[in-house]
């Protein structure tokens, strides 16, 4: 006898507008691997992102991502200058002020992954100091 062959179904969600939402939670794992083609490549800090999007029933996540502040940094680019106001290189920022911000995400699809392509905030941006 063999068991049975175990499927994954996830939730896909809408790639051709922007889909609202809010940030439900940022997450941390310290020792977080990254790799390419199941090759090991480093071990690093990292976060990712916890969304609750309106009409969908379970949560959806952005990638893992380098916890870094850096110029060239996905976090950086993609997801802080976009929601936070003055948002630039090694500024000093507080992650989890995110959490419950109204936002607005593109999703794209690629071999089978959907993955954010654009965020912004449903409003205005997070000031930096204070929560919104």
């Amino acid at each position: 006898m063999k068991p049975t062959k175990r499927t994954m179904e996830f939730e896909q969600v809408k790639t051709d507008d922007f889909l609202a939402g809010s940030i439900e939670e940022v997450q941390y794992d310290q020792e977080h691997t990254f790799g390419k083609g199941g090759k090991f490549e480093k071990v690093a800090p990292a976060t990712r992102l916890k969304f609750k999007l309106d009409g969908y029933s379970f949560p959806h996540y952005s990638r893992w991502l380098t916890f870094s502040y850096h110029e060239k940094s996905v976090l950086l680019n993609k997801y802080l200058i976009p929601l936070v106001e003055g948002a630039k290189a090694d500024f000093d920022f507080e992650m989890d002020l995110l959490t419950g911000m109204r936002i607005k995400t593109l999703w794209v699809e690629k071999n089978g992954y959907q993955n954010i392509e654009t965020i912004r905030p449903e409003k205005n941006k997070l000031l930096s100091e204070t929560q919104f």
